[in-house]
């Protein structure tokens, strides 16, 4: 199945307290996507959360109350916080529920298997099983490789 997700801009988060972030709603979509809470730095990013929703705006907006969330966006290493949405196309005869599924377990995987501190499931840091390869050839495998256990 081919799928599209359309990405805006990064919205910055500002942390007002502790554990207090705010950002601008405005600039997040109110459609059917995906979300990914991370840190900027220079030129480089790691996600921290990546969720769905049928509705990104409400949902990030409900995020920003989820205190596990804000206490490992506010625990990570140094760096700009932002949130990263993406709104879902669809084409014909693609159900909306069946892509947001297959985005979100896909960006999970992605971002675990490039070594990000991704945190998610109810706030719980999943599992993840680290493979580490030596005197391989660097076009072969990566050094490092992360594999989230199945569910």
């Amino acid at each position: 199945m081919n799928l599209q997700v359309e990405w805006d801009p990064p919205s910055a988060m500002r942390r007002l307290r502790s554990l207090t972030y705010k950002l601008d709603l405005e600039r997040i979509p109110d459609v059917p996507g995906v979300y990914v809470f991370g840190r900027r730095w220079g030129d480089s990013f790691e996600a921290l959360y990546v969720g769905k929703a049928k509705n990104v705006q409400a949902r990030v907006k409900g995020q920003l109350n989820n205190l596990r969330l804000m206490t490992h966006i506010r625990d990570a290493k140094a760096g700009n916080r932002v949130v990263m949405a993406g709104s879902i196309i669809t084409r014909p005869g693609q159900q909306i529920d069946k892509c947001l599924t297959l985005v979100e377990r896909s960006l999970i995987r992605y971002f675990l298997s490039e070594g990000h501190d991704l945190v998610n499931i109810q706030g719980t840091q999943l599992r993840r099983h680290e493979i580490a390869s030596s005197k391989t050839p660097r076009w072969f495998v990566k050094n490092k490789m992360f594999l989230d256990r199945d569910r």
